[in-house]
């Protein structure tokens, strides 16, 4: 045990608030990039759906049933337009966001999937 009460590996109580700090900066900065990217990941999501409707049209397919997007997809998206390392949290607020305006897209052109 060490002289402040903690056990060997442990933090000490000193640093736990310096590191709590910083993760509280990290966070407030991501929030803020995030705020500052969503519209250009929300259009990243418009222009996904529509060329997943073009193509589905243009092999004469059916727009049915739920969106077919996945958050992979959605991450690769916006790392193509933004041409930006991103930290990986908010990559993947950013990727929900194109996800969201995608199904949303999506739902205003597709029918609903009948078949079980």
């Amino acid at each position: 045990m060490r002289p402040d009460g903690s056990r060997r590996g442990a933090p000490c109580r000193a640093v736990a608030p310096a590191v709590s700090a910083r993760m509280a900066i990290a966070s407030a900065v991501a929030a803020d990039v995030t705020a500052k990217l969503a519209p250009i990941a929300t259009a990243v999501g418009a222009a996904w759906a529509g060329e997943v409707v073009r193509r589905l049209r243009a092999d004469d397919r059916a727009v049915v049933g739920a969106w077919p997007g996945t958050m992979s997809e959605a991450r690769m998206r916006v790392l193509a337009r933004l041409h930006l390392k991103l930290d990986a949290e908010v990559l993947d607020d950013l990727a929900r966001v194109a996800t969201v305006a995608a199904r949303r897209e999506w739902q205003q052109v597709s029918e609903p999937d009948l078949e079980p």
